[in-house]
């Protein structure tokens, strides 16, 4: 029983499913056929399409494999959100959609994951394809909850009226060791 084993465990390394290698390089060709400029680093196969940076991972299984796409964006204007607003970008573009794609709101960045598993090289193409598209489309949503978001926000600040004064910062001085908020120019 065990030579057996061992016997199986030398040809699964064969199969697509249990072959990372084989997996990265089926995903490489079919992006580059595709016109999509994309390397292997560090383990991951990096692509980038519409200016965006995608970082697509692989791990094996013994019946099945998984692949995860990950695009992460991120800038001036979304960190200077608070977290109320970057949590209900991610929630209403999570609940507004109905697809594999899921959004993580960070403090820095908006990250965006889909995941699905596969057993042949085929089906792992075939879904590839169905998630990058429907991640595509969450990002695009996202984007365009994050624009509303930031619209009330410059909006709300144009209808806030502006009072005199309250900008000005704080100043203590010591007069004869007391501490007052101003003192008169003799």
């Amino acid at each position: 029983m065990a030579i057996s084993n061992k016997i199986s465990g030398i040809f699964s390394g064969f199969s697509f499913t249990n072959n990372i290698g084989k997996m990265r390089k089926a995903l490489v060709e079919y992006l580059t056929d595709e016109g999509i400029k994309c390397e292997i680093k560090d383990g991951s196969v990096i692509c980038e399409y519409q200016d965006g940076i995608y970082t697509i991972n692989f791990a094996a299984g013994e019946d099945y494999a998984e692949c995860g796409i990950v695009y992460e964006s991120g800038d001036d204007s979304y960190t200077a959100l608070d977290l109320a607003e970057k949590t209900f970008i991610a929630d209403k573009t999570n609940i507004e959609l109905e697809n594999h794609a899921v959004v993580y709101a960070f403090a820095e960045s908006l990250k965006f994951v889909s995941t699905f598993y596969f057993t042949s090289s085929k089906m792992m193409l075939e879904l590839f394809v169905k998630h990058f598209d429907e991640l595509n489309e969450t990002i695009g949503l996202a984007i365009d909850v994050a624009k509303n978001v930031m619209q009330n926000d410059a909006e709300e600040c144009e209808e806030k009226p502006k009072q005199i004064g309250f900008c000005v910062p704080e100043q203590n001085e010591s007069v004869n060791g007391n501490n007052v908020a101003a003192v008169a120019k003799k």
